[in-house]
């Protein structure tokens, strides 16, 4: 299989399984449980598998000041985007007209990479970026018009959460320790994004009872699973793809949301689906066309997020 294949097979898998993750989010948080014990309950559940499964194959997280740098770093902006102002803004809007939003991550993505690099991209990145673009906004563009007056100010705020998921995808492509392995750097990221959550659950005073909890258990054990299987695919597509590559995830973030929505709400997918498919698809090829593998060994964007996302950490 060629890498430009792999790559494109990886963003689309992915990106299917953070768009899963917004719409598991929005289902928890209509049941009544508070952003912040869903973020705890996903990025400390899906950590705490993945050590395990490291520690059986005789693995330990590493713990120099290299890593534990990245750990903490990448952890505080995945909790600013997703358990913070991802959550605020998804319990006060659709999550269809979230989706909008977080697809500017990619164009924010290639913006950012631009400044600290001093050098545009590729053209064939931009424009995938730009088809990728167009696509989404041919679905999302139409179900943005149905916004109510009083849900501006937190349309407005969601602004800064792709700014978050770019800024996320750039420092993970620019500071990844020497030697550390990608689902290490999930767990270890994930592990400090739960820490980071506990003092916010106890200043905020959220909390969920037992009954709630139990009569969740399915979808949050759907949330840890998907979150863990959303990182293992993202790591293995940040190893061999740059920040403005991996960004396009966004885009089929943004579609699958759409899927979704049609499979489990009942929403009608519209006629510029199908067209909206072939240029977010034809976008990644092109955005992950002569995408030279950077040196460092291996990046992940930690997807958990996406308690909403993206802890995207991932979404990206």
């Amino acid at each position: 299989m060629s890498l430009t294949t792999k790559r494109l097979l990886l963003t689309l898998l992915a990106g299917s399984l953070v768009g899963a993750i917004f719409v598991i989010s929005k289902l928890l948080l209509g049941r009544g449980l508070s952003p912040l014990i869903v973020s705890l309950i996903q990025t400390a559940g899906a950590a705490t598998v993945l050590l395990a499964v490291q520690r059986a194959r005789g693995q330990r997280l590493p713990l120099d000041p290299a890593s534990r740098r990245f750990y903490l770093i990448a952890a505080l902006i995945a909790v600013a985007g997703s358990a913070l102002l991802g959550n605020w803004v998804l319990a006060r809007i659709p999550a269809g007209i979230f989706t909008v939003v977080v697809t500017l991550s990619p164009m924010f993505t290639s913006l950012f990479n631009a400044l600290v690099e001093r050098r545009w991209p590729s053209p064939t990145a931009m424009l995938g970026t730009g088809l990728g673009l167009v696509g989404v906004l041919l679905v999302l563009a139409p179900r943005a018009q149905a916004v109510e007056a009083e849900q501006a100010l937190a349309l407005g705020f969601a602004v800064g959460v792709p700014v978050l998921l770019a800024i996320g995808n750039v420092y993970r492509s620019r500071y990844w320790p020497s030697g550390l392995s990608a689902p290490m750097s999930s767990a270890g990221t994930m592990l400090v994004q739960a820490l980071a959550v506990l003092p916010l659950i106890a200043v905020s005073g959220q909390q969920a009872s037992v009954a709630q909890l139990a009569a969740s258990w399915p979808l949050l054990l759907a949330m840890v699973l998907v979150t863990l299987s959303a990182n293992v695919a993202a790591a293995a597509l940040q190893r061999i793809a740059d920040s403005v590559a991996y960004s396009q995830i966004g885009y089929v973030v943004a579609l699958t949301g759409v899927v979704w929505g049609a499979l489990l709400f009942g929403e009608r997918l519209g006629w510029g689906f199908v067209p909206a498919m072939a240029l977010v698809f034809a976008g990644v090829v092109l955005a992950n066309r002569r995408v030279v593998a950077p040196a460092i060994v291996a990046r992940v964007d930690t997807i958990a997020m996406s308690s909403t996302l993206p802890a995207l950490n991932g979404a990206r």
